[in-house]
């Protein structure tokens, strides 16, 4: 038992060198990359990129209300990149915050119209995206 034990040990003591080598560790630098993937996921229309990185059960509750899953992001994705062609995205905007507890993170938008939150968890070497809030400023 105690021979288990230890290769056990020794397993997810390679796992971890593993995704620390490539640099694929739950911290903020990760969460602040895999958000700008996915903004340029979603503008470009990069429908592999987007499934990998959003959960199965992923939500997106936006302004109006209306919750949207991963499949209706997805293709709004698609129509959207049909409309504007070769546009790209912009990175992660300065006045967003990430805050990582764990294995899991809350990145928080703001800006002049609303402000909004995203779930993520790290699995896998990777952050998947569980849910969006997103609120409309009233001023």
């Amino acid at each position: 038992m105690k021979r288990l034990t230890n290769t056990a040990f020794a397993c997810l003591l390679l796992v971890a060198n593993v995704a620390i080598a490539a640099g694929k560790t739950p911290d903020e630098a990760g969460v602040r990359d895999a958000e700008n993937q996915w903004s340029e996921a979603f503008i470009s229309g990069n429908i592999a990129a987007l499934d990998a990185l959003l959960d199965t059960d992923y939500v997106s509750t936006g302004t109006n209300g209306k919750a949207r899953a991963k499949e209706e992001i997805i293709r709004i994705s698609g129509t959207y990149a049909k409309a504007h062609p070769g546009e790209h995205a912009k990175p992660l905007s300065p006045t967003s915050t990430i805050r990582v507890i764990g294995d899991a993170a809350v990145v928080q938008h703001h800006n002049s119209g609303d402000t909004s939150v995203d779930v993520f968890y790290f699995r896998d070497g990777h952050w998947h995206a569980w849910y969006s809030q997103h609120t409309k400023i009233e001023g």
